[in-house]
């Protein structure tokens, strides 16, 4: 069981954030998957798998969309090129190991590799927790520097696959490395599609700026009605890297974060649609410990989808979204949007670890959105009245199980222990980046 502690968590909604301090207690959860990545060793420092097929007897696939051009490095000592030990590592478990993936390794064209892992278990009601670092070759003239990392749940059911990208299955979120494209840094993903943040199922659903594909790495939300309070600069501060380059604010690069997923296979959601499954997706920043919900692919939600070749991926045959299978499979993905090549390859890398798949209860108390957290949304939904009870005792309920989450380890405060902060002052918006 691995156990995740967290001092403070802050997290917003609405107008509202609350702060508790709470002593990490053990709840048995039942773990269907974990892998640390270093059971075996798969390739070498330099030089990866580039065939695609099974990852030595690891049980996970690799998969590209061009031959050649990734690899997968597994039993990877990430601490060669200066990544420190990442957050969730147990006892017992090799320090700094883990599975490396590349991309543009020996050409340039837009690309993607990854690892796929296949268990009929993972269905119902589960959670994905998987830490992830993003480095990238820091080059004062950002050639190769920006690629995404993330997450991906499921599959795409028969008869809807996507045949130019095989790879572009599941529900998933996406990560840029530095901050450098333009309403795209922080995305989700259902199947080949990339909803817009008007489409609902975003965190956030505008921040003013019109129709976004994704969140920018200046995207800042201080208007509860646009959804949660979310200021990407000061969650990600500027930080300078070795040679005196800068990484801009709000950018996700250089540092360690932990990706869950809450599914839920047999969710209604919001939409007009009539297929189950959701899946929310959250991040958490391990050199601050604050968290936030990107957001939640729902596939009873069907969007009239804006024209452009990012928005379904380079396939000009997706026309709408399509839901997805979101059982079955977890996906740790690296995607190149872009055809050139980086300065040092060997930088230009994700790396993850302390991947964990653990059976999620139905019905946590008090949680009131159903993400797997008691938190300061789930007062927002009982503030609201769109909770099951509206009353005192709903409130009751929620204060009693504040910090409690369905993941392997949660703090559970005393009510009293909960402080309601009110948010008096607002941020500021930065300078919008130029498409």
């Amino acid at each position: 069981m691995r156990n995740t502690c967290a001092a403070l968590v802050l997290r917003c909604s609405s107008s509202l954030a609350i702060a508790a301090l709470a002593a990490s207690v053990s709840v048995g959860q039942t773990i269907l998957f974990e892998d640390a990545f270093d059971s075996e060793v798969v390739g070498t420092p330099a030089a990866g798998q580039f065939a695609p097929g099974p990852v030595g007897t690891t049980g996970w696939s690799f998969l590209l969309d061009q031959p050649n051009q990734g690899d997968v490095r597994y039993g990877y000592d990430y601490s060669l090129i200066g990544i420190p030990e990442a957050p969730n590592t147990a006892p017992g478990d090799t320090a700094t190991t883990g599975v490396a993936l590349r991309t543009n390794v020996s050409a340039g064209a837009p690309d993607t590799a990854e690892i796929r892992y296949e268990d009929p278990s993972f269905t119902g009601r589960y959670q994905v927790q998987v830490d992830m670092f993003l480095s990238w070759a820091a080059d004062e003239s950002q050639i190769g520097t920006t690629e995404h990392g993330g997450l991906f749940i499921g599959k795409a059911f028969p008869g809807t696959e996507t045949l130019n990208f095989p790879s572009a299955e599941g529900a998933g979120m996406i990560i840029s490395t530095d901050g450098d494209t333009t309403n795209f840094d922080y995305a989700l993903r259902k199947n080949q599609i990339y909803p817009t943040i008007q489409s609902g199922q975003y965190a956030v659903t505008e921040f003013g700026f019109g129709t976004q594909l994704g969140w920018d790495n200046t995207d800042v939300n201080t208007d509860p009605a646009n959804g949660d309070l979310i200021d990407l600069p000061a969650l990600f501060p500027e930080k300078t890297l070795d040679g005196g380059v800068t990484q801009s604010a709000g950018a996700a690069g250089y540092r360690w974060l932990t990706l869950v997923a809450d599914v839920d296979t047999n969710a209604i959601g919001n939409g007009a649609g009539t297929v189950p499954g959701t899946t929310t997706f959250s991040i958490e920043i391990a050199e601050s410990g604050e968290r936030f919900t990107l957001g939640t692919i729902d596939n009873s939600v069907i969007e009239d989808l804006p024209d452009g070749p990012v928005n379904n991926w380079l396939d000009s045959s997706a026309t709408e979204q399509v839901p997805v299978d979101m059982s079955g499979r977890v996906t740790l993905k690296i995607i190149d949007f872009f055809s050139s090549v980086a300065s040092d390859i060997n930088l230009a890398t994700v790396v993850f670890d302390n991947l964990i798949v653990t059976e999620l209860p139905t019905g946590l108390p008090g949680d009131y959105n159903d993400d797997g957290f008691v938190d300061a949304a789930d007062y927002t939904v009982w503030r609201d009245g769109d909770s099951p009870d509206s009353s005192q005792a709903g409130y009751d309920l929620w204060a009693d199980n504040y910090g409690s989450s369905a993941s392997a380890a949660a703090g559970v405060p005393e009510p009293t222990a909960a402080v309601l902060l009110a948010i008096g002052s607002l941020w500021l918006a930065p300078r919008r980046r130029a498409a």
